[in-house]
């Protein structure tokens, strides 16, 4: 009975350390949960300026800040919550769980969808406007290695980073 008692503390105890060391793998200690599946890449809403993903928008919408106006500014707009716009170049090609906003140089910011919780169309393309937390990362070799392995282009060391959650791909004009 004591043997049987070790062994189920035992594997209790090991189930919570696991649990613990999956908690480093969020997006809020800085990498992405991929053990959460995102949802198909469908709208959750549709607007007159084109379709949306993740979580419906607010009314009003916050007026968006081009990928460059952050830049700019940055030491102001790290950590803000806001709408960031710019063209969409890369797009997760897994799982669309990440998307690259670029500006109209080659500044640019990576977007998560927050919680893993959603993705976008693997070939979305075009405008896009993104409503989330900006921040800067610098990537360990292994993340930079993920982001390989899921489609990326040569991913920077350091990157802006955008913890999404609603993206809104605009309708082409």
């Amino acid at each position: 009975m004591r043997t049987v008692t070790v062994l189920a503390l035992s594997f209790l105890l090991c189930g919570i350390a696991s649990a613990h060391e999956g908690a480093h793998d969020t997006p809020a200690a800085g990498g992405v949960d991929h053990s959460r599946k995102p949802t198909g890449a469908t709208p959750v809403q549709t607007t007159e300026a084109g379709a949306v993903y993740g979580a419906a928008l607010a009314t009003p919408a916050a007026e968006p800040v081009t990928i460059d106006a952050a830049y700019e500014d940055l030491a102001a707009q790290l950590g803000k919550d806001g709408a960031w716009s710019g063209r969409i170049t890369q797009v997760c090609q897994k799982m669309g769980c990440w998307l690259v906003l670029t500006g109209e140089g080659d500044r640019h910011a990576r977007v998560f969808m927050h919680d893993h919780a959603y993705s976008v169309p693997k070939d979305a393309s075009g405008r896009a406007i993104v409503y989330g937390t900006l921040s800067e990362k610098q990537l360990d070799a292994k993340e930079v290695q993920h982001l390989k392995d899921d489609g990326a282009k040569a991913p920077a060391e350091r990157e802006l980073q955008i913890d999404a959650r609603s993206v809104l791909i605009l309708k082409s004009a």
